[in-house]
């Protein structure tokens, strides 16, 4: 059933590597020397990497690499509390030097409630309001058992400076543990929030914002048997934590461990893109392809989302504040913490770890299985290896660094100090929100990293800006990045990095030319000890003379591309990516049955050989194309087919070259179709243009490449 049809029926390297570099007025700089050491690095630190990464455990052998894909999980728990009438029981104003907000209601549940708000958490005077609600009843299942009414805190919804407690009375039974969660009663979902103290009559959490929370407890034989089982988020390294690995940067030179993590976790949590579409390859090249996996620097988008996140947290201050009061967390407590959070949320949790010799470090802990946390660590991106384990009531240290160059260079230390720090209780979470939409505009970073101008310099030192399609007029470029920066770069061509001549210029090819360029910046600013770190990434297509070509010269390839939203009632998730050479179309429709509903989920993909720039009168042109696609319908029920369809055809009205009609019914996978397909353009039309289109039809939409050839004498 194609997609009209079921429409109307049922109504989403490292820091030092440079080649060139470059600054304003006050000249270049000589880095041969770097440069040389700066390879040796590297290749150290991408063997570390590499091995780190090698293996798999039995548990995950089936997973498989995100490349941006769909993936079905579980859905995560939802419910509703159910409350009677509210109660103011405390409502006063603290200045900005700091005070304390306390309960004082005796007999109230949480009579002796208090709020410690530290000297210039804000900056100015604020009013606290609490009130309280009884909980009735709620559907959370058996292992929320709510200790404390729901407590609301108000005080006007910011995130403050510095970190917040809130001692909370709690009858806590022998045996048993207690933990405070914040209740989202419009998404109807849990959340955790760490906590310095646990004791028989009260709870003390930390914080730096407030909304609605109560305290739960279970008894510890009962968390025990959970956490010898198998508690899991379903995140997976490799799948939903970012491709690149955490070198830092010119604006987080240590790493941006912390930002890294937390925009993985924001987007496994929030969905941007929609249900279940991964995050691990999604932006590989910024999104476009084909991808380039083994040039992580290209990723420009990503990585400086993950740096401006880590400057916004500030993290090298902070962390010291986050150990400082979670520092009555002892191992026990954070291990049940990390069990019981991910039990009641399914979402992963932030893991903050510490070391004795300094320093600190971020990472997720996505599950809880045979007496360890599963780490996803920024240094060793896709590695599923990652464990912390709890023996005999204790953290085993776990082993990482600072950053992967930390580590390649023989810095890697212990870290003992293993804490529980939730998620949006430590961190703005609604900021991470809004640096993911200057990502996807494409101005991510640009606050916060220094400014620069890409350049062409011609042969008396004029500058033009290089932007996308600039015609060189010589075949050798010069390149330069102007900044108030001491800059060092990279230059690619067409995939393939490239050396300058002695006159520093570049050497293009005839023809269509992709230009990458690396971006670094001195961030000692010390001509006797420079130290590059990245800043970005960019691609330029450059233009150089005329293929020598006799006969047809390709002019033009032009998309048409039209995508499906589907109705809303019955669709979610439809995505239509395409490219010059490839697309991949996927959804998930719901189909109304008698009883339970079922969904459909589909992916098609089809890819065709890049056509060549000149095509001879005689010659005859070999095009290969491919399709596949797969339908997969829960609870299962034969019913429907999905098309994919990818054709090509000769002209407007020319012969149809030849096409791959696909049909996929339920469960099934269509294996990938081949074909082979020879044409030639019109011989003795000389000075006529010809088109050659590739068309392709799925569920979530339709396309069409027309390319142009104009004969060439």
């Amino acid at each position: 059933m194609n997609y009209g049809e079921l429409r109307r029926l049922l109504l989403a390297l490292l820091p030092a590597m440079l080649l060139v570099t470059s600054a304003t007025s006050c000249g270049s700089v000589d880095v041969d020397d770097i440069l040389d050491k700066a390879g040796e690095v590297a290749e150290d630190a991408g063997k570390i990497v590499r091995d780190a990464i090698g293996g798999t455990d039995g548990d995950a052998a089936d997973e498989q690499p995100g490349g941006g894909r769909t993936v079905s999980r579980p859905p995560r728990p939802t419910g509703t509390i159910r409350v009677g009438p509210a109660l103011v029981v405390a409502s006063q104003v603290v200045a900005s030097s700091g005070g304390s907000v306390k309960v004082q209601k005796p007999g109230d549940p949480i009579d002796g409630l208090e709020i410690q708000v530290p000297a210039g958490a804000y900056a100015g005077d604020r009013q606290f309001n609490v009130s309280t609600a009884p909980i009735t009843g709620h559907d959370f299942g058996e292992h929320l058992n709510p200790a404390t009414p729901l407590i609301t805190i108000e005080n006007g919804g910011d995130y403050s400076e510095d970190f917040m407690t809130v001692r909370i009375p709690v009858d806590l039974p022998p045996d048993h543990f207690a933990m405070a969660f914040y209740y989202d009663a419009e998404a109807g979902t849990l959340e955790g929030i760490p906590f310095s103290n646990v004791s028989e009559d009260s709870i003390t959490v930390v914080t730096r914002h407030f909304c609605t929370l109560l305290v739960s407890i279970i008894k510890n034989s009962v968390l025990d048997d959970l956490l010898k089982s198998d508690i899991d988020s379903h995140f997976r390294p490799g799948i939903d934590d970012w491709q690149f690995t955490n070198y830092g940067s010119y604006i987080a030179a240590g790493g941006h461990c912390a930002g890294q993590c937390l925009s993985a976790l924001w987007y496994f949590c929030e969905q941007p893109d929609g249900v279940d579409l991964t995050l691990n390859g999604r932006y590989d090249k910024n999104g476009v392809k084909p991808a380039s996996p083994d040039l992580w620097q290209d990723d420009s988008r990503g990585y400086r989302l993950a740096s401006t996140v880590q400057k916004d947290i500030n993290w090298g201050s902070f962390e010291n504040l986050l150990m400082e009061n979670l520092a009555g967390q002892d191992d026990d407590l954070a291990f049940k913490a990390f069990g019981y959070s991910i039990q009641l949320t399914g979402e992963p949790q932030e893991i903050g770890i510490f070391s004795s010799a300094g320093g600190g470090h971020d990472m997720i802990c996505y599950r809880v299985h045979k007496g360890s946390l599963y780490i996803a660590d920024p240094n060793y991106p896709g590695n599923v290896d990652r464990r912390i384990q709890f023996l005999n009531g204790k953290f085993v240290p776990y082993n990482s660094g600072a950053n992967a160059d930390e580590i390649a260079a023989g810095n890697g230390k212990a870290y003992e100090t293993i804490q529980y720090c939730a998620k949006t209780a430590t961190v703005d979470w609604k900021k991470i929100g809004a640096r993911w939409t200057e990502f996807k505009a494409g101005t991510i970073g640009n606050d916060v990293f220094p400014e620069y101008e890409i350049v062409v310099v011609d042969d008396e030192g004029k500058e033009t800006p290089l932007a996308d399609g600039f015609e060189s007029p010589t075949k050798n470029m010069t390149i330069r990045v102007n900044s108030a920066a001491t800059i060092g770069t990279r230059v690619y061509i067409n995939d393939l990095r490239v050396q300058p001549d002695a006159q520093g210029r570049y050497a293009l090819e005839d023809g269509s030319n992709l230009v990458g360029i690396d971006i670094w910046g001195d961030v000692r600013n010390d001509p006797a000890n420079r130290a590059y770190e990245y800043i970005d990434f960019r691609y330029f297509d450059v233009t150089y003379g005329q293929p020598d070509c006799y006969g047809w010269l390709l002019e033009s390839a032009v998309p048409t591309i039209t995508k499906y939203d589907g109705d809303p009632q019955f669709t979610e998730g439809f995505t239509l990516e395409v490219t010059d050479g490839s697309y991949t179309s996927e959804g998930r429709m719901i189909i109304p049955m008698l009883e339970d509903d079922s969904v459909a989920h589909f992916r098609h993909t089809g890819n065709w050989s890049p056509l060549p720039g000149c095509i001879k009168p005689d010659e005859t042109v070999t095009l290969t194309i491919s399709a596949t696609s797969a339908l997969e319908i829960i609870p299962p029920v034969d019913w429907g087919t999905v098309y994919n369809d990818l054709l090509v055809d000769l002209d407007v009205a020319g012969p149809e070259v030849g096409r791959i009609n696909l049909a996929s019914r339920y469960g099934a996978v269509a294996p990938m179709s081949t074909k082979r397909l020879e044409l030639k353009l019109g011989e003795g039309w000389e000075g006529l243009t010809h088109d050659i289109i590739v068309k392709f039809f799925t569920e979530t939409g339709h396309g069409e490449y027309r390319y142009t050839y104009v004969y060439h004498e």
